[in-house]
């Protein structure tokens, strides 16, 4: 005889494993060149991906966005001989385990995956500009300590409902720091994992901006030209890594390399 919770939870599952599903008509747009990737990435970059599931296609829709997804790249940091679960991520993932990424999935929450396996997927390196080594170090502890963590499932319902026009949307209008989701200690989503991470040594994505009076002295020292106000880590999404003024994209593909010759491309005629 089951009971109520395991008849929901079953019916969670089987809802998340269609949402995982890959939709139809993806079209990766560039080949990934991965000896480019490994020689030009580095830890602490961001990765967007534009993933190709069910669920990716909802958060593109409802965010206005080609990027559902986003990891953090920490490298080989995880195998380090002070690290508790090394020989775990060298058993799974070989030579792989080099190069990983820390991401949250529905159904899965935070987990260490290989970067190469999103091979055929489109995707971009953004790398947090300025930021101090120490900083760095400190953003990629905060993400590995979420390592097991459940994901927000609440936060992406909220986001969505905030996204809506005004008419459409059953919530009062929220401010720039309210809390969505559940917010507590053992669930995020991937970008407000990645948020919240930068946001502890004050680097800032895309922050609020507070009007500021004509004769404020600061003004010409402050390249936003406004005061800032701390968007809440819940908030943030992929596509916001890629909008920040703060964040560098990496063209590892092509010009991170320096050699780019247009005049030597072959050109199939019966596609121009």
């Amino acid at each position: 005889m089951f009971r109520f919770n395991d008849i929901v939870t079953r019916i969670y599952r089987s809802l998340m494993r269609r949402l995982e599903s890959p939709a139809k008509g993806y079209q990766q747009r560039i080949y990934n060149n991965f000896e480019n990737l490994y020689k030009h990435i580095r830890k602490g970059d961001v990765v967007l991906i534009e993933g190709r599931s069910e669920m990716s296609r909802i958060i593109k829709l409802f965010s206005n966005s080609h990027w559902s997804h986003n990891a953090m790249y920490v490298g080989d940091e995880l195998i380090k001989k002070s690290r508790p679960f090394r020989d775990k991520y060298l058993n799974q993932f070989g030579d792989h385990a080099k190069h990983l990424v820390i991401e949250a999935f529905a159904g899965k929450g935070v987990i260490a995956s290989p970067i190469r396996k999103y091979q055929d997927y489109n995707i971009r390196v953004c790398r947090p500009f300025g930021i101090s080594s120490t900083d760095l170090q400190t953003v990629i502890e905060a993400v590995i300590s979420n390592l097991g963590k459940h994901y927000d499932e609440k936060n992406i319902i909220d986001i969505a409902l905030m996204l809506l026009p005004s008419w459409l949307n059953p919530f009062k209008k929220r401010s720039i720091k309210t809390c969505l989701g559940n917010c507590n200690d053992f669930e995020v989503i991937c970008s407000g994992m990645t948020a919240q991470a930068f946001q502890r040594v004050g680097f800032p994505i895309v922050p609020g901006l507070k009007p500021t009076g004509e004769d404020d002295k600061n003004l010409k020292k402050n390249p936003y030209g406004a005061k800032l106000v701390m968007r809440h880590y819940s908030q943030v999404l992929p596509r916001d890594f890629d909008l920040s003024s703060n964040f560098e994209i990496i063209k590892f593909n092509i010009i991170e390399g320096g050699k780019f010759d247009y005049k030597s491309l072959s050109w199939d005629d019966a596609m121009r």
